[in-house]
């Protein structure tokens, strides 16, 4: 039986507590089946990663106030929760956040946490296409973009650990295959929220515009005195 690729990463210190709650909500006893069903979703999504790009392509410090902000503000939830749904409900929060985040003491950010990852032989070919096309510059960067996401939306997802079968996860293997073979963009959930507090469906420019001001307001965190 094909044992898979294994590769190890790195996720951010500031991340690695609220990351290691997050997959134990789903019954997850460690680290690489978590990081491979957010994978294979974002391969089946294919969408833009309009902010969490944006996020890894800033600078460490930025980064580093940005993750604290997302472990400060993490908390496990059936319901979603997490910061950028609260960003979306209400733009004026952005600003609110922004602004009491610099009486917040600044504790010195961690080092990095390594982690294995385990990914299905017929899944890794496109991961290492993935994560270049996106504009990443690392493997590890791009799951941290994907975790960094998971933890700004939170509760819960379509797959747990009860998925883990083996006769499950081949088929959501050729699922993803599937889907990444018609290369077409999906809505993620942000389009649906951004659409919802917008009151009807937006074209493509409006959504990334709207995208690339939340990534600014996020992104600010790292800028406040």
């Amino acid at each position: 039986m094909a044992q898979g690729i294994r590769k190890t990463i790195t996720i951010p210190g500031l991340l690695a507590t609220s990351v290691k709650t997050r997959f134990q909500e789903f019954g997850y006893g460690c680290f690489s089946p978590f990081g491979v069903e957010l994978v294979c979703y974002d391969l089946r999504v294919q969408a833009k990663h309009s902010i969490t790009l944006e996020i890894a392509l800033d600078t460490q410090s930025a980064q580093d106030a940005i993750d604290r902000e997302f472990a400060q503000s993490y908390q496990p939830s059936k319901e979603r929760s997490g910061i950028l749904i609260k960003m979306v409900d209400c733009v004026g929060h952005m600003r609110e956040t922004a602004t009491r985040f610099r009486d917040v003491i600044r504790t010195p950010a961690m080092s990095v946490k390594p982690e294995r990852i385990t990914f299905p032989d017929v899944i890794w070919p496109l991961v290492e296409v993935r994560w270049r096309e996106l504009g990443y510059p690392s493997l590890s960067a791009y799951i941290t973009g994907l975790i960094r996401y998971d933890l700004m939306v939170g509760g819960p997802h379509l797959f747990t650990s009860e998925d883990c079968r083996a006769e499950t996860q081949e088929a959501l293997n050729k699922e993803t295959l599937r889907v990444r073979e018609k290369g077409k963009t999906r809505k993620i959930l942000l389009d649906y929220l951004i659409e919802r507090a917008h009151g009807s469906e937006l074209p493509e420019n409006e959504l990334n515009q709207i995208k690339a001001r939340i990534a600014c307001h996020l992104k600010s965190f790292g800028k406040v005195a």
